[in-house]
């Protein structure tokens, strides 16, 4: 079974908006076909907020709302907030394990997330969060690791793709969904400003229409792995 067949992915994101800029057109299309899809966030993304003058409680429920806006358009089934500090320190394995339990309560055939690895990536809210996902592909489908815990039986992921990559494996044609592509980019008003907004739409659509496949106007890279691969190599 290709990846692009996948009937449950678990998506998850360092902050609220990571999905949608990464790799909205793919998840639109695996909506699209009637795919489960669950956004898991895992931090508060509070540090982005642009208006310092609202207090935290009101701007996490904009946060919530914008997102769940941008969720609707898009098809998203279910979200779960892990609720780490943005850019406060995010403890690898205590994530991890957060990701090995939601991997084998939800029994996802493809999980996305940031590529950790990207050069040059300086936050530390992606890297760990790339990281401890790639981890968790590694260790869920043991039945030793976290059995004390009593949860769910281990279940190993079949497929891992990365977005936010300068290494992909694939280009999805994302031609057909544009129009929720961008669409939902426009819910994300607390971090971006209209001006910011306009050139996020600019240069993404620039990106995706120099990468598009033959035949097609628009196009997602990501990189595609088995869980095999994620350690030494093989």
């Amino acid at each position: 079974m290709s990846w692009l067949d996948a009937r449950t992915i678990l998506a998850v994101q360092p902050h609220y908006d990571d999905n949608d800029i990464g790799c909205a057109g793919t998840l639109a299309r695996f909506a699209a076909s009637g795919a489960q899809i669950v956004y898991v966030t895992v931090t508060d993304d509070l540090a982005g907020v642009l208006d310092h003058d609202i207090d935290d409680d009101t701007a996490r429920s904009r946060l919530l709302a914008e997102q769940r806006e941008a969720g609707a358009l898009l098809g998203v089934s279910r979200f779960v907030d892990l609720d780490w500090p943005d850019a406060g320190g995010i403890d690898h394995t205590v994530l991890r394990d957060q990701v090995i339990d939601l991997i084998r309560e939800i029994r996802p055939d493809l999980v996305l997330t940031v590529d950790p690895w990207l050069p040059n990536e300086a936050h530390r809210d992606h890297v760990v969060t790339g990281q401890a996902v790639c981890e968790a592909m590694i260790l869920s489908g043991l039945p030793r690791v976290r059995r004390a815990t009593g949860g769910t039986a281990a279940y190993g992921a079949a497929r891992l793709g990365l977005y936010y990559t300068k290494e992909p494996t694939d280009v999805v044609d994302t031609s057909d969904v544009q129009q929720v592509r961008h669409g939902v980019l426009d819910c994300y008003r607390s971090q971006f400003g209209p001006d910011d907004l306009t050139g996020l739409h600019r240069v993404i659509d620039r990106h995706e229409r120099s990468i598009a496949p033959t035949g097609a106007t628009h196009g997602e890279q990501l990189k595609v792995l088995g869980a095999g691969a994620l350690h030494v190599g093989l």
